[in-house]
């Protein structure tokens, strides 16, 4: 072999050699990016979640009831209709009074408890239970990932306290997010390049991914998305936690 084509002979190799480099950190690397796609999409929608649950629960608190819309949820929580009883020093108290055991204070009269209004959304930013402003609030009702194009469901029920039906009844509510809703754009990316049809060749599809991942979920009974909630039975956990 003459020396030209010993040059592009190696040439030819070490190009073959970059590219099953590359196809092989592709294939591997593909099916890592699913699945970590997958619990970052997971966390984000239970963050959101957890603050709707914080809501309905202050809603209950406020009214006895959870909130089917998002948009009634937050109109009532700023509303000045929850009773909470307040601890306030006494007309006949001495400045000192909180210079004292509070237990002392009580018994001598000197600090009473009364009932008050107050506006729910307030007091969940005084106990530190919600950190996010108003404009930040209208904002969690939609699903990440969805430009604020999907919102998670939101539903409100109740069921009745025992299992023979006997008795009063007690509120649920649910919210969530299906793994459709939230892959969207994840499935239906426009992706006709021929590197990435070879890599599927290997790897499957993102659209087969995600049709095993509901197939996973649906053998194990599991719901097939992120939820918080159940409107058949009196429980506020998430799926995620």
């Amino acid at each position: 072999m003459s020396k030209t084509g010993s040059i592009i002979l190696k040439s030819v190799l070490g190009l073959l050699i970059v590219f099953l480099a590359v196809m092989i950190f592709l294939c591997v690397n593909r099916p890592q990016q699913r699945e970590s796609e997958y619990y970052t999409r997971r966390d984000a929608c239970g963050e959101r979640l957890k603050v709707i649950r914080t809501l309905e629960e202050a809603h209950k608190a406020a009214y006895g009831t959870y909130c089917g819309d998002f948009d009634t949820l937050l109109i009532n929580l700023h509303k000045q209709e929850q009773k909470v009883m307040r601890k306030e020093k006494a007309e006949n108290a001495p400045d000192s009074v909180y210079d004292m055991p509070e237990l002392e204070a009580i018994r001598k009269g000197w600090i009473v408890q009364k009932e008050v209004f107050v506006v729910p959304l307030e007091k969940l930013r005084e106990d530190k239970k919600l950190s996010l402003t108003d404009e930040q609030l209208a904002d969690v009702i939609y699903v990440p990932y969805t430009h604020k194009q999907t919102k998670f469901t939101l539903k409100a029920d109740s069921v009745a306290a025992s299992l023979s039906g006997a008795g009063g009844k007690l509120p649920t509510f649910e919210a969530y997010v299906t793994l459709d809703d939230l892959f969207a754009d994840y499935t239906n990316d426009n992706k006709d390049g021929a590197l990435h049809k070879f890599v599927e060749l290997f790897t499957g599809s993102d659209e087969q991914w995600l049709i095993n991942k509901k197939a996973e979920l649906k053998e194990k009974d599991k719901f097939q998305g992120w939820k918080v909630g159940d409107i058949s039975a009196p429980v506020t956990e998430g799926n995620f936690e």
